[in-house]
């Protein structure tokens, strides 16, 4: 079987959002912006410690 070259979604038929953004607190709605590297689901909110999503 021969193998493609590698240029697919990724993991989970996935791209990553880029390195823009920002991270939005879904409880209490604070917003900070979005560090290359770290997911925003690994942040917790400053204000009210949930976890933080992308936007």
């Amino acid at each position: 079987m021969a193998m493609g070259v590698g240029r697919g979604a990724g993991r989970g038929g996935r791209r990553g959002a880029g390195p823009g953004g920002e991270c939005i607190c879904p409880s209490c709605g604070y917003r900070m912006p979005h560090q290359a590297g770290v997911p925003c689901m690994q942040i917790t909110c400053p204000k009210c410690g949930v976890r933080m999503v992308r936007a």
